[in-house]
């Protein structure tokens, strides 16, 4: 493959990946559930997994309702054909208008139809639940 086969190979993953993040930091759970298959399965750190459509979209509309906003920013992408690990440090907007900024590590994997399958997402979000204060 040439280098300019391989960049457009890494272009064209990196445009899906940025793209689900693009559609996340909308805050909008039906574009998020656009990108899943029926039988999604999305992980939070040491949280038990979340399978299934309507499971995830009960979890990203509760999560969701506790924010203003939200921004991914990110620092590497790691990805090949259908898989991709994106490093970033992802800003949450409280409902007070307060900021927390926070690494994460998320694992992509789409399948044949190009929706996704699996979503991990590793963070400690304790920082985000806590006071305004403590994490300035």
């Amino acid at each position: 493959m040439s280098s300019n086969a391989n960049i457009a190979a890494i272009t064209a993953y990196d445009d899906w990946v940025s793209a689900f993040f693009r559609d996340a930091d909308t805050l909008s759970v039906e574009k998020l559930l656009a990108w899943y298959v029926d039988t999604i399965e999305v992980r939070f750190g040491n949280a038990p997994p979340i399978h299934g459509r309507a499971a995830a979209e009960q979890a990203f509309r509760q999560f969701y309702s506790s924010l203003s906003g939200m921004r991914h920013r990110r620092e590497a992408l790691v990805s090949t054909d259908d898989l991709a690990a994106q490093m970033a440090v992802v800003t949450y907007i409280r409902k007070d208008g307060s900021e927390v900024s926070m690494p994460v590590a998320s694992h992509l994997r789409r399948v044949g139809d190009r929706k996704i399958d699996r979503l991990w997402i590793f963070i400690d979000l304790a920082p985000l639940f806590g006071s305004a204060e403590n994490s300035r």
